[in-house]
């Protein structure tokens, strides 16, 4: 995710053109699919400890998700109100509402707390029992429909900032409920699985090396049935065919290959310190920081912003990974 954003944004146009950025971008696609894919897995490892504790009634199991759906559609529209204010500081009073609705713009945030009012209505057990047809025909759905109306034009009569909710064009739809809401519906499925999977220790690394293997195995036929006519299914564009069931299976390959280094990497470092678990603990906290510096007015103002070679800039990832870091470790020691 840092380097994600830090590369794209302090790269000059020239350092743009290597392989090496390229490479980056290639591995920037992983960060968003997999955090929609594990805010699925969270939904169903709270609708797992429900349930053991004897809760079935569907609208008991919804509504703690979709109350944090709303908190984060929240956090969403207040951190795009300190990039709108930040970003545009020093500008004219009469020329700031030129970018009101930057504020708008339906990203990261405002999808993960969409999606938690969408996918619990969908995907809450019934009966006491993980509710898994209708999630995974939900999920194609959102997979076969991605392509049609994530990128879709909606009548002007529907306000943008409303419409991008479910599909449309940037810079105003960036996360569309279309095909986004896939991940986490993916997600709960696989949360419910590895929970279930994970209450014997064996059948635990069964389960963790069969989520490797079908990744394995989604990536070969992805890559076998592209092999075989590239063009299978037509896109207009690049954007559009990102939002396909091609690149979907392929992206959930990784995510699958991603589960089982995960869990091999914690049976290997146990209970001793982890960067990434660290990171995991304040996700939200450091997505709200390293935004703000890798795009906000420290960058634009220190001449970071588009200026530096892929060297300079692999520099600065190391050295903004170092202070995210420290912030981690004393918002867990030190924040409440």
């Amino acid at each position: 995710m840092i380097q994600t954003h830090l590369y794209d944004a302090w790269v000059s146009p020239a350092g743009k053109l290597t392989a090496a950025y390229q490479w980056t971008r290639f591995f920037g696609g992983i960060p968003s699919r997999l955090f929609l894919m594990l805010v699925g897995v969270s939904i169903a490892l709270r609708f797992e400890a429900q349930l053991a504790k004897g809760v079935t009634d569907r609208p008991a199991l919804v509504r703690p998700v979709q109350k944090r759906g709303l908190e984060v559609l929240g956090l969403a529209y207040l951190f795009r109100l300190q990039e709108y204010l930040l970003g545009h500081m020093g500008q004219a009073l009469h020329d700031l509402p030129t970018f009101w609705r930057d504020m708008f713009r339906i990203d990261i945030l405002n999808c993960i707390g969409a999606c938690m009012l969408v996918v619990p209505v969908i995907a809450a057990p019934r009966r006491g029992r993980p509710a898994w047809l209708p999630t995974l025909v939900a999920a194609a759905c959102f997979i076969v429909l991605g392509p049609v109306v994530g990128p879709a034009h909606f009548p002007p009569a529907i306000p943008p900032m409303l419409s991008s909710y479910i599909g449309g064009q940037r810079p105003m739809s960036w996360f569309p409920l279309f095909p986004w809401t896939a991940w986490p519906l993916v997600g709960v499925v696989l949360g419910h699985i590895w929970v279930r999977g994970s209450r014997d220790p064996k059948r635990q690394a069964l389960v963790f090396l069969a989520t490797g293997l079908g990744g394995l195995a989604l990536i070969g036929i992805v890559d076998g049935i592209r092999a075989i006519d590239p063009h299978v299914i037509s896109y207009p564009n690049e954007l559009v065919q990102q939002m396909g069931p091609g690149s979907f299976c392929y992206r959930l390959g990784m995510n699958g290959i991603l589960a089982f280094l995960g869990w091999l990497s914690v049976l290997v470092v146990g209970n001793r310190f982890s960067v990434l678990r660290q990171f995991g603990r304040t996700s939200l906290l450091v997505y709200w920081l390293h935004v703000d510096l890798c795009y906000g007015l420290i960058a634009h103002k220190v001449g970071l912003y588009g200026r530096l070679t892929m060297g300079q800039a692999t520099l600065g990832l190391a050295g903004m990974i170092a202070l995210m870091l420290g912030v981690s470790l004393a918002k867990t020691r030190w924040g409440k």
